[in-house]
C-alpha cells in the first residue's frame, strides 16, 4: 500500500509571524512526518523544522499568513530521494568552497600541522615536540598551568604553591605565601621576595637629641624568609592618635636573615608605648 503524499487530518492553529503550529486530532509523529516536510495553508508553503509531537510542530521560518485558529491544512511529504539530493548539493558546494581543497593542495611532511590564513587559502606549520609534549598532558583539578621544560618534555605547574629551582631554573609554582610568627613572605619563581613585618608597642621616645627625640634602638629581628643576600628595607612608622613620629636606621646591621634595627623620631619627647613600625624587605631568595 503506498503511503499517502498528503496529510490533512484534523486541524491547526498558527499565528502570524510565529513558528510553532499547534494541531487539533493530528497524528504528526505517529503518521511518520518529518522535518522538511511541507506545511501548508491558505495557500502558503512553509518548511518544516520539526515534528515535535502529535499535535506540535516547529516552522523553519515565520508563518507569513495570517493567524489561523482550527483551520484547514495539508502537509505535503517530500520523498526520501529529494532529500538525499539536497543533502548531496550541500555536501558538493561545501567540498568546492576552497576551504577543503586547499587543505588536500598541501604537501604532507613530519611534524607539520596543516592551518588556515584565510578563507580559501591554507598552509603547513612546524608541530614541535615540545608542543606535542604539551598536548600529551593529562589535566588535573586546581590551578594549573603547561610549561616546556625541555626541548620535547612539558609539565604542569602549580600557579600558586611552593616555588623551587635547579641551578636558576624554576622549578615549581610561579608564587608563594606564607606566614609565621616573623611575619610574611611572597616568592616569585624569577627569584625575586618580599617580606613583611609590623612590629607594635614601641616606645617611648624621650631620648634628646639636639631639638628632636629618639627611641632606643629597636630590632626588627628574623625575617619571614631568608633572602640569598641582604636585601633593600623600606620602613614606615605609625604613631596611633594621629600624632608626629618619623622613622630612621639605626646602627644595628641588616643580615639575609634578620631585619636590622630602626629608631623612631619625634619632635616632642613622648613616653608612650603604642607606636608601630611596619617595615618591607625587597630582595632575592636564590
Amino acid at each position: 500500500m503506498a503511503i499517502p503524499t498528503v496529510y490533512n487530518t484534523g486541524t491547526a492553529s498558527i499565528n502570524a509571524g510565529e513558528t510553532t503550529a499547534t494541531g487539533q486530532g493530528t497524528s504528526w509523529l505517529t503518521i511518520g512526518l518529518t522535518a522538511g516536510d511541507l506545511f501548508w495553508a491558505a495557500g502558503y508553503f512553509v518548511r518544516i523544522a520539526s515534528i515535535n509531537s502529535n499535535t506540535s510542530l516547529t516552522l523553519a521560518y515565520a508563518w507569513p499568513g495570517s493567524t489561523r485558529t482550527a483551520a484547514a491544512y495539508e502537509i505535503e511529504r517530500v520523498p526520501d530521494e529529494v532529500r538525499v539530493l539536497e543533502a548531496s548539493r550541500q555536501l558538493l558546494a561545501s567540498l568546492t568552497n576552497g576551504n577543503l581543497s586547499s587543505i588536500a593542495a598541501l604537501t604532507t611532511a613530519a611534524n607539520k600541522l596543516p592551518y588556515y590564513q584565510g578563507a580559501g587559502s591554507a598552509a603547513l606549520t612546524d608541530f614541535t615536540a615540545a608542543a606535542r609534549a604539551i598536548l600529551a598532558l593529562t589535566g588535573v583539578s586546581g590551578a594549573k598551568i603547561p610549561v616546556v621544560t625541555g626541548a620535547s618534555t612539558a609539565a604542569l605547574r602549580d600557579i600558586v604553591g611552593t616555588v623551587g629551582q635547579s641551578s636558576g631554573v624554576p622549578t615549581g609554582a610561579i608564587v608563594e605565601y606564607g606566614t609565621n610568627a616573623n611575619g610574611e613572605y611572597i616568592r616569585w619563581a624569577d627569584g625575586t621576595q618580599i617580606c613583611l613585618k609590623t612590629l607594635t608597642g614601641l616606645g617611648p621616645i624621650n631620648t634628646a637629641v639636639g631639638g628632636i627625640f629618639i627611641s632606643a634602638n629597636i630590632a626588627i629581628g628574623t625575617m619571614a624568609a631568608a633572602f640569598a643576600t641582604p636585601p633593600r628595607r623600606m620602613a614606615f612608622s605609625r604613631e596611633p592618635g594621629g600624632a608626629q613620629c618619623w622613622l630612621g636606621s639605626s646602627s644595628s646591621p641588616q643580615t639575609s636573615t634578620d631585619g636590622g634595627a630602626v629608631l623612631l623620631y619625634r619632635p616632642a619627647t613622648s613616653s608612650a608605648t603604642t607606636f608601630v613600625v611596619d617595615a618591607l624587605y625587597i630582595g632575592r631568595w636564590y
